[in-house]
């Protein structure tokens, strides 16, 4: 009988033997399909790595919002830029947050996902700096993310222009077993004062999830996650009335420029 099952075309076969046969033919096929998608996959990456103009190049357009993205070749990550102009905030009111101590009670309010956020180094008006921890909790099977970062803020005395930094530094405390620190971020605010009273703001998003995180994940959500900024995440939080009241001496608001 096994024989003649093995002399029998498939359609003829008994179920079991169909079954059988059908996943020896699958066996072979994924011998075949795995190692070629793998090396498809390194392939199409090693082409990634290599591509980019290194210019900024514009995405979208809408709502009073620019967002750009840059590719250079020899890095995975996309830069991205976004611009836009707020008639209703002041210098002042961009900066308060930054400054703003009792985020610490409430970080999620700022960031989603946010598991805890405090102030390790207490700004110093004479450097222009702060030293932050954030912690921020990812999507499984991701570890949650741990952004230790040096805030340097200064204006420049003759056009008015604000420019807040947030580097890494990653090797300011201890690390943490439980987190994924974030070893490279050059997150860069600019304010512009514009001589009708508003605000340019001008966001520059540069950094890397690291710990196994997706890269074209992260490329592909960066732009949009900078855009929500820009429309919601900013004019929601500076609408609330401590940030629109809120004066600071060091600031000059307004434009300086001297023709």
């Amino acid at each position: 009988m096994s024989k003649l099952e093995n002399t029998l075309p498939p359609a003829a076969m008994p179920a079991p033997a169909k079954r059988r046969s059908r996943l020896r033919l699958l066996g072979k096929a994924l011998i075949y399909a795995v190692p070629a998608l793998a090396l498809l996959s390194v392939l199409g990456n090693w082409l990634w790595m290599l591509s980019g103009s290194n210019r900024w190049e514009l995405q979208s357009d809408a709502d009073g919002v620019q967002v750009y993205t840059m590719k250079t070749p020899g890095s995975s990550a996309l830069r991205v830029r976004g611009i836009a102009t707020m008639k209703q905030f002041s210098l002042s009111n961009h900066i308060a947050p930054f400054l703003d101590e009792s985020i610490q009670n409430n970080c999620a309010e700022w960031v989603q996902g946010c598991l805890g956020y405090r102030i390790v180094q207490p700004w110093d008006p004479r450097s222009g700096s702060i030293v932050t921890l954030w912690s921020v909790e990812l999507f499984p099977p991701f570890t949650p993310r741990e952004m230790l970062l040096l805030g340097q803020l200064r204006q420049d005395p003759s056009t008015g222009v604000v420019t807040l930094e947030n580097i890494a530094a990653p090797n300011k405390l201890p690390p943490n077993e439980n987190r994924v620190r974030l070893e490279h971020m050059h997150n860069v605010f600019r304010y512009t004062p514009q001589p009708d009273g508003a605000v340019k703001v001008e966001v520059l998003y540069d950094m890397d999830m690291g710990g196994g995180f997706p890269q074209w994940a992260q490329n592909l959500m960066a732009p949009m996650v900078v855009r929500q900024m820009l429309t919601k995440d900013i004019p929601r939080q500076l609408n609330q009335e401590k940030y629109r009241k809120a004066r600071f001496d060091f600031l000059v608001d307004g434009t300086l420029a001297k023709h």
